[in-house]
């Protein structure tokens, strides 16, 4: 086995890690539902004074809205975490993309089981890992607020007589 047949490998680990670390499709797509239903809600408050929810919902939706806010600055700070985390792997790959550019026919001799498998996890390990915790720790703080949304929704579209 040479290091040479690892150039492909490391390749993809790269652009992986680069990826990941400029990705914000959880943000784009993740937090829509939840977005839209705090826009229906807030299009019954546009509505003429006598037809519209009570301000008690009203309230409620801008409390919502600013821990919608609380919850985006977090996202971002976690968000900066990763990226640095994954933009630091991207650029040790890189180097040893190099590396391994100049000993492509060189032989792995000495350790080659432990290079290969750390080779392999540096590669394809992290980007997945830390997209899937930041995934999964956005779900789990968007889900109570989306279903906090959807019912006040429901309730200002009832109180607005909307929907019977």
């Amino acid at each position: 086995m040479k290091y040479g047949d690892f150039s492909s490998l490391i390749q993809l680990g790269v652009s992986l890690h680069v990826g990941t670390a400029v990705l914000q499709l959880y943000g784009d797509l993740g937090v829509q539902p939840f977005l839209r239903s705090v826009a229906r809600t807030k299009s019954l408050f546009a509505v003429p004074v006598d037809e519209r929810p009570p301000q008690e919902l009203k309230d409620e939706l801008e409390r919502l809205e600013s821990d919608y806010e609380i919850f985006k600055i977090n996202l971002f700070k976690e968000f900066t975490k990763y990226i640095i985390v994954n933009s630091a792997i991207a650029v040790v790959l890189a180097v040893i993309l190099v590396v391994i550019a100049f000993k492509a026919e060189d032989p792995i001799t000495e350790a080659w089981e432990p290079i290969t498998v750390l080779l392999v996890f540096m590669s394809l390990g992290p980007a997945p890992l830390t997209l899937g915790v930041l995934s999964w720790d956005a779900n789990r703080q968007l889900k109570p607020m989306t279903a906090r949304a959807h019912g006040l929704e429901a309730a200002a579209a009832r109180a607005a007589g909307t929907i019977r």
